[in-house]
């Protein structure tokens, strides 16, 4: 009697991850904070301003991204802001992103010398994941507009926490942070791109003060407008939808 043996192969398949992907969102302190969802409009467009000032210092090509850790990477505004001023929504290129939402804040740094504190803070969503420096421009009106501000403020997205993202300033990766730049339009200034660290390694930092030794990027700027009434005639772009 012939014996027959059934060899049974077992095919294990391993599913690729991205190498510089972020650990999942899930127990991420994302719970109760403030989202909106962002416009997506084509990478040529500088955002839309509905017949009101915007500050953009960028000239609108992305270069890289800033490689450090969990920091808010963004721009100080200071040229000629008059005061009192508002924000009403804000506009950025992302250099890359894991899944579609962002951290934006924004910050003011006249309150205690040495110090920036908290003005808002919030996801956005909607903006596209993947090949993103290329995919277009975010435009995301705040959940509730800054109004009467005076002085500059220092706002910009937030870099991922995620330690594989360490040193890389690559467009369109996988790691969340802002574009930049090393140009600046004929009206603007360089070197208005800034970092400010944080300690919290939470999606959504649950931080109200930074210090404000973060570092300034020389000759950089982050493609990160803001949009608002007041804001200054010489950095103003003006269209009308």
């Amino acid at each position: 009697m012939r014996k027959q043996f059934v060899v049974l192969v077992v095919i294990l398949v391993v599913a690729a991850v991205p190498a510089l992907a972020e650990s999942p969102r899930s127990d991420d302190g994302t719970s109760g904070v403030n989202r909106v969802q962002a416009t997506m409009l084509p990478a040529g467009t500088g955002g839309t301003n509905r017949a009101v000032g915007t500050i953009m210092y960028d000239n609108n090509t992305p270069f890289d991204r800033d490689g450090t850790l969990n920091g808010m990477v963004g721009n100080r505004f200071t040229d000629s802001v008059t005061d009192p001023h508002s924000i009403a929504s804000v506009s950025f290129r992302v250099a890359g992103n894991y899944l579609s939402s962002v951290v934006m804040s924004i910050w003011d740094p006249n309150t205690v010398a040495g110090s920036a504190q908290i003005m808002t803070r919030f996801i956005v969503s909607g903006v596209n994941s993947g090949a993103t420096a290329t995919a277009g421009t975010a435009v995301a009106p705040l959940t509730v507009p800054i109004t009467g501000h005076s002085g500059s403020f220092i706002a910009g997205i937030r870099n991922t926490a995620y330690g594989l993202c360490s040193g890389n300033t690559a467009l369109n990766s996988t790691c969340d942070g802002v574009a930049l730049t090393v140009g600046v339009p004929p009206e603007g200034t360089s070197g208005h791109a800034v970092r400010l660290n944080f300690a919290d390694p939470l999606f959504v930092p649950s931080v109200a003060t930074l210090s404000t030794s973060g570092v300034s990027f020389q000759g950089v700027n982050a493609i990160f407008r803001a949009t608002g009434d007041n804001l200054p005639v010489e950095l103003m772009r003006l269209e009308v939808e």
